[in-house]
């Protein structure tokens, strides 16, 4: 009997259109940390998809399948397209300005790994229900693969050609559109800069504080190192011990803890010596 479901992940044989080779697709019902509860996910985690698979390869597949399963969403890893191993995120690293439009999903997924998210519960039972009857029959059905061609791969090495005119626009627009912006983060800066606090005091800041981030932690453990002292100064001021009646509370609560403490010991003495483990010296 073939083996259905290894490690949680259920296996789905699959035939790749156009070959006789079976390609092993692993799926499992997907579970998001931003929902907790299960019942409300949507959602199938695809893993060790067939090449150039995109949303129209698994929506042609899902009509094959499961007609009527209405798919929301589709995301993939960054990995998949990418002759990498690894998915770095280069401009957090040159800026702190909003730059990136980076999928924070897409870039965490492995390769050849999506998510497939469907519209309503409804839709994604019809799924699931499906793939798992084909997963423990282990029937393999046909995955609507791309044509591959000399014309395909012809297709894509002049998409990646780009016309000289239109490369230099759009790179002039976005070398202006990140000055714009730098500008903007200066004079915001400078607005920070010259906040005065509830004390009449003006924040100066170093020539090294040339980040937003950077200002607003120093303001912010400013503001706590200010807190804290305020109320270290208030205990100073506090008199625990102004009247007469409060000394007597205080020593009785001390006389009372020391001799909790001497009867807790001679508890331990005496359950020693029943032991025979008691040495006084």
């Amino acid at each position: 009997m073939a083996k259905t479901e290894i490690k949680g992940f259920h296996i789905l044989p699959v035939n790749i259109q156009g070959t006789k080779s079976t390609h092993y697709i692993y799926f499992k019902k997907h579970d998001s940390r931003t929902s907790p509860d299960s019942s409300d996910n949507t959602s199938i985690f695809l893993c060790n998809l067939p090449i150039l698979s995109d949303l129209q390869t698994v929506k042609k597949y899902f009509q094959t399948v499961a007609l009527g399963a209405t798919i929301e969403s589709y995301i993939q890893s960054y990995l998949t397209d990418s002759t990498e191993d690894v998915w770095l995120d280069l401009t957090k690293l040159t800026s702190d300005l909003p730059l990136g439009s980076t999928d924070e999903t897409a870039s965490k997924l492995p390769k050849n790994c999506a998510i497939v998210t469907f519209i309503d519960k409804s839709s994604f039972h019809l799924a699931f229900n499906a793939l798992k009857k084909l997963s423990s029959n282990a029937s393999i059905s046909t995955w609507p693969m791309k044509e591959v061609t000399t014309s395909y791969f012809l297709d894509i090495y002049k998409s990646k050609i780009l016309d000289k005119e239109k490369l230099s626009e759009e790179v002039a627009q976005e070398l202006k559109d990140f000055d714009n912006a730098e500008q903007e983060s200066i004079e915001n800066l400078q607005n920070q800069a010259s906040l005065v606090d509830e004390d009449g005091f003006q924040l100066v800041v170093g020539s090294h504080r040339k980040t937003k981030a950077g200002i607003l932690g120093k303001q912010n453990l400013a503001s706590t190192v200010e807190s804290e002292k305020a109320k270290n100064k208030m205990k100073k001021k506090e008199k625990q011990d102004f009247y007469r009646f409060q000394l007597r509370q205080r020593k009785k609560e001390e006389m009372n803890e020391l001799l909790t403490k001497f009867k807790a010991d001679q508890e331990k003495v005496r359950l020693m010596k029943e032991k025979k483990r008691f040495r006084p010296y």
